[in-house]
């Protein structure tokens, strides 16, 4: 059944997708409905200011775009350090839509997660239909998928970060692949997958994530015996393509044939054509016949395939050419904060996730429905034998996997959740037509109602109707002559052919009965479950759609206000400071401070350098003289969130767990020693270490900066923002950073020029330490002696 057609039925399922996505898309407006057009969270505006830059400069400039206003004095080669999928989507539907109607290319950042949450929409229902054959499955899915919080916790309007876009391209290349594994005839259609592939590539760094699902995939049909070489032909077209458009981005570069998490999927290309050339040595010497010729013949292809392969990585791995997993990767295999890197388990996001995630963002009902479809899916996977059938499955074995390790990846859980929870439905939906059909022709006919043996019989010696694979269909047939044999049924009917005697207990009398009251139970638990998941996923929806840069509180008398803090501390920023100023700030606000401030930050969320992020760490944390004599030479205003939550004081252990691990000799330092050392007690009183520390004077009310090293220029209107301005700023450290001369140019002429730190911070070893190593510094010091030699023979 096509998942719409001219029939009634497929244009009811039509209107019902359209609703859907209309659905996903008005689900998302909270947020400008409630606080206007406006860019949230953190990310997003760094996002905005690319799609800007790439806006007003073009793509040639944006792809060569070393931004020095961020990671001040480094700098961030931005071109070869982002995602730009997003980025060019953005200004191609805004140039597009400007031919029709005017917008604004910060409405069209502001309406993009909404325009294509409605898009991720449309495709899981059709992913669910094509793996499952189940076209009420698909609309059931596209409902889901429309409201699911689980996927509305990275789309709201507003929300402009990359999941956004690469849920949608995510799901458009798993239907991609599921689509050219549907016959024999669809393998061209891999190319297409590959393509697919290439988008999600250029949209979000979780593409490993999909390079691995559908490598995870094809050896799955393998190790199943359902190899065919359609599979090879459709995989090796994925992959290469995929791999091709992959590489030409410099943010991925030569990471899909060289790093740990990404080799898997190379070495199943390889895989499967050696099998594939097997097979063509077994056809063209004339060996099917003869079984035992012909694996003595693929084990000679698998073994010198297997040395050949062997030899190449043993070549190759002396020279470091194979990566080791990254720090992230590394996460979702062992505990939370034992990665070894301090700062990405200092994000919240990176933490395990719980029972109250999976409810808080599949719902109740959701969570309850998704392993029923699971079991309806593998069934479908065995009855049927389609190959696209069991990527459903698989997806959420690995999905739920990696949800229960970063609760971040619980992002992953909504197209799964929503298409197995499609599936439950759609066959529940289905089967009771069937069964109410079959009962009302033979009512009408005069026929008793219940179902005669003999028929049921005579249905399950036909071959399942959606077998692909033609090798399958040849093995059923054998099966069924086997099985007409007299020796045949003498023997057990149920081992002699598992496959026809389920199926004719599924067809008897009894069981139709079963299964009609079931099917009836659960059509109505679920009807009486989806008010309340309606409800609820429009609640949530709602509570996720603050900005961050401004929310609703309520006053102890009952007001309701808007608190604009942040958003007013950034304007007076902009307002109020020079063009040229640089703001220090811990990292999280790195992207407000440069997005909306417009001003220079000393570090952000693209974390490139951890170096240059534990020295800023060190010094926040550092004893209030010390620290000044550092912030002096980079900054000219420090900016600190207050006022309780997750203000600075909050993350206060957390920066001082980076700054003591990273770039120092004893390695990550726990994190129950950091809170000891580091922190306040049940009274809420701090360690003496933290009373002495700059940061809990800058932040705390109880404390106070001297007026010698900081002046308070602003405090936001419900304090939760103060900016200090640093006193007597060393103008010799800020013209030196000013000189282009002393950026260092890798390779030499090139346009990845980054910054040094000045020369005067060398004095301050225990809070600074090197940002590169000492190669690159040397380096740098003898190109700069080379300008001023030329500089001098000029004049």
């Amino acid at each position: 059944m096509a998942l719409v057609d001219p029939s009634i039925s497929g244009v009811l399922r039509a209107v019902l997708i359209a609703y859907a996505a209309f659905s996903a898309y008005a689900i998302r407006l909270f947020a400008v409905q409630e606080y206007g057009r406006i860019i949230h969270e953190f990310d997003p505006w760094f996002n905005f200011r690319a799609t800007q830059y790439l806006a007003d400069n073009g793509w040639k400039k944006f792809t060569t775009w070393f931004d020095h206003m961020s990671w001040y004095p480094l700098g961030r080669p931005v071109g070869s350090t982002i995602y730009p999928g997003m980025q060019v989507t953005a200004v191609t539907l805004w140039k597009v839509i400007n031919l029709f109607t005017p917008i604004s290319l910060n409405d069209t950042c502001v309406f993009f997660p909404a325009w294509f949450g409605g898009a991720a929409t449309v495709l899981t229902a059709m992913l669910t239909h094509e793996c499952s054959g189940s076209a009420w499955g698909g609309v059931v899915a596209a409902l889901i998928m429309a409201v699911i919080p689980a996927h509305t916790m990275r789309s709201i309007a507003g929300g402009y970060d990359n999941e956004s876009l690469a849920v949608t391209a995510m799901v458009l290349t798993f239907y991609m692949w599921a689509r050219s594994n549907r016959n024999e005839k669809s393998w061209p259609l891999g190319a297409a997958a590959g393509l697919c592939y290439v988008y999600m590539v250029a949209a979000w760094g979780g593409y490993t994530f999909v390079l691995n699902m559908v490598g995870l995939h094809a050896a799955s049909l393998v190790a199943l015996r359902h190899y065919t070489d359609a599979l090879r032909k459709a995989y090796s077209l994925f992959w290469i393509v995929g791999t091709l458009g992959a590489i030409q981005f410099p943010v991925v570069g030569l990471q899909p044939i060289k790093s740990a998490e990404q080799i898997g999927p190379m070495f199943v290309c390889f895989g499967l054509n050696v099998i594939g050339y097997g097979e063509m040595l077994i056809r063209k010497q004339k060996l099917q016949g003869d079984r035992k010729k012909a694996w003595q013949l693929r084990i000679r292809v698998y073994t010198g395939a297997a040395t050949i392969a062997s030899a190449i990585c043993a070549a190759l791995a002396p020279t470091g050419w194979f990566g080791p997993l990254s720090v992230r990767v590394r996460g979702l295999f062992i505990k939370h904060t034992q990665t070894g890197n301090p700062l990405v388990d200092s994000v919240a996001e990176h933490q395990p996730g719980t029972a109250d995630a999976y409810e808080r963002y599949l719902h109740g009902s959701m969570f309850t429905t998704a392993p029923i479809g699971f079991l309806f899916a593998v069934a479908h996977f065995f009855a049927h034998v389609n190959p696209q059938s069991l990527f459903l499955p698989l997806y959420a074995c690995v999905a739920y996997y990696f949800a229960n390790r970063m609760v971040r990846l619980i992002i992953f859980l909504g197209p799964i959740a929503a298409s197995l929870c499609g599936i439950a439905v759609g066959y529940a939906v289905d089967d009771l037509h069937k069964i109410c059909k079959k009962y009302a022709v033979r009512y009408l006919e005069g026929k008793s109602i219940l179902f005669h043996v003999d028929e049921e019989k005579k249905k399950a010696d036909e071959p399942p109707a959606k077998i692909s694979n033609t090798k399958m269909k040849k093995k059923h047939s054998n099966n069924n002559m086997s099985s007409s044999s007299p020796e045949a049924k003498s023997k057990d009917s149920f081992v002699n052919d598992p496959r026809r005697a389920l199926s004719k207990i599924y067809h008897s009398n009894v069981s139709v009965l079963f299964r009609l009251t079931l099917l009836c139970l659960g059509l109505a638990k679920f009807a009486t479950n989806w008010p309340s998941f309606m409800n609820y996923s429009h609640d949530m929806a709602q509570g996720m759609s603050m900005p961050s840069v401004m929310f609703k509180g309520q006053l102890q008398d009952g007001r309701v206000i808007l608190v604009r803090d942040y958003m007013d501390a950034y304007e007076w920023v902009r307002e109020n400071t020079p063009e040229d100023a640089r703001v220090m700030a811990w990292w999280d606000y790195g992207y407000q401070i440069t997005g909306i401030a417009n001003r220079t930050s000393i570090a952000d969320g693209n974390t490139w350098n951890h170096e240059h992020i534990a020295n800023l760490a060190r010094t926040l944390t550092a004893p209030e003289d010390e620290a000044y004599d550092v912030i002096r030479h980079l900054a000219d205003y420090v900016l600190v969130w207050t006022g309780g939550g997750s203000d600075d004081m909050a993350k206060s252990p957390h920066l001082f767990r980076i700054g003591a691990s990273i770039g120092q000799k004893g390695g990550t330092v726990d994190m129950m020693e950091i809170q000891r050392k580091f922190g306040v007690d049940r009274q809420g009183r701090p360690s003496p270490m933290m009373a002495n520390s700059l940061l809990f004077k800058l932040v705390s009310f109880q404390g106070g900066v001297s007026e010698d090293h900081f002046e308070e220029v602003f405090t936001s209107k419900y304090r939760k923002v103060r900016i200090y301005k640093v006193v007597d700023v060393d103008m010799e450290s800020r013209k030196w950073l000013e000189d282009p001369n002393n950026r260092v140019c890798d390779p030499p002429g090139s346009w990845q020029c980054p910054g040094r730190y000045p020369p005067a911070l060398k004095k301050y070893p225990r809070l600074i330490k090197p940002a590169y190593p000492a190669e690159r510094e040397k380096m740098a010091a003898e190109n700069a002696k080379k300008r001023k030699g030329r500089g001098k023979l000029e004049l």
